[in-house]
C-alpha cells in the first residue's frame, strides 16, 4: 500500500511538471520577454515559496517527508540524471540530428545556463538559509540537482522540442524524476524542489534571449555598416 502511494505521487509530480510545460511549449524565448515565455518559472518558483512557507500548503512538505519515513534505500541516481537531457543534446547533435544550433554553441549555451544558474540558486541558499529534510546542512532551498537538471531540460526543449515533442516530454521527464529523487533521499522538501525546477529554466531561457538579442544587435550593425545598394 505504501509503496502504491508513492507512485503515485511519483506519477502526478511528473505528469504536473510534464503538463505545464507541454501545455505552453514555446520556441526560442522573444528578445521581448513574452509573458509565454516566462510564465512557467515565474508560476513554479510562487509555488515553491507557498509550498514552502505558507500554511496550509507547507503541510503538504509534511505529508511527503513523512510518506517516505521511516526507512528507504537511498540511491544515487538523481547525481546522473540531472546531466541526462543535456548529455542527450550533445549526443543527438554529434550524430548529425541538427537542433537550433550546432554542437559547439550548445555547449556554451549549457555551460552559461549553467553558471547562471548555480550564481542564483547558490545566493538563494545562503539567504534563504533553510535546513534540509536530513538536517545536514541549511542549504535546502532551492535545489542545486533539480536546478541543473531543469537547466538540462530546457536545453533539450529548445535544440529539439520543435522536431518532436518526445524530445521535451523525455527531457522533463528525466529532470521531474531527478526532483523527485531529491525528495525521496531526503535531501530537499517539496518547495526546494519547484524553485529549482523554475531557476533552470530560467536561466536557460535567459541564455537563449540573451542570445538572440546579441545576435540581431550584430546583424543590424552589419547592415550599418555594409548597406544594401
Amino acid at each position: 500500500m505504501w509503496q502504491r502511494q508513492r507512485l503515485r505521487r511519483l506519477i502526478l509530480f511528473t505528469l504536473v511538471l510534464l503538463a505545464v510545460q507541454t501545455a505552453h511549449a514555446d520556441t526560442i524565448p522573444s528578445p521581448r520577454f513574452t509573458k509565454k515565455a516566462w510564465m512557467i518559472p515565474a508560476g513554479l518558483f510562487t509555488t515553491g515559496v507557498l509550498v514552502a512557507t505558507a500554511p496550509p500548503f507547507n503541510s503538504l512538505e509534511q505529508s511527503i517527508y513523512n510518506d517516505f519515513q521511516p526507512s528507504r534505500t537511498a540511491t544515487e541516481i538523481d547525481d546522473y540524471t540531472q546531466y541526462a537531457p543535456a548529455i542527450a543534446v550533445f549526443a543527438l547533435s554529434a550524430s548529425g540530428v541538427k537542433g537550433r544550433n550546432k554542437l559547439p554553441a550548445q555547449v556554451v549555451v549549457f555551460g552559461l545556463s549553467t553558471v547562471t544558474g548555480g550564481i542564483v540558486t547558490q545566493s538563494l541558499k545562503r539567504i534563504v538559509n533553510r535546513e534540509r529534510p536530513d538536517k545536514s546542512d541549511n542549504r535546502s532551498f532551492p535545489s542545486g540537482h533539480t536546478t541543473t537538471a531543469f537547466i538540462a531540460a530546457e536545453l533539450l526543449h529548445q535544440e529539439y522540442g520543435h522536431r518532436s515533442v518526445v524530445y521535451s516530454i523525455a527531457g522533463y521527464g528525466t529532470a521531474a524524476l531527478t526532483g523527485y529523487l531529491r525528495l525521496y533521499n531526503n535531501k530537499h522538501w517539496l518547495g526546494d524542489i519547484l524553485a529549482g525546477a523554475a531557476v533552470g529554466i530560467a536561466s536557460t531561457k535567459l541564455v537563449y534571449w540573451a542570445k538572440e538579442v546579441l545576435k540581431k544587435k550584430q546583424s543590424k550593425k552589419k547592415l550599418e555598416i555594409n548597406p544594401a545598394f
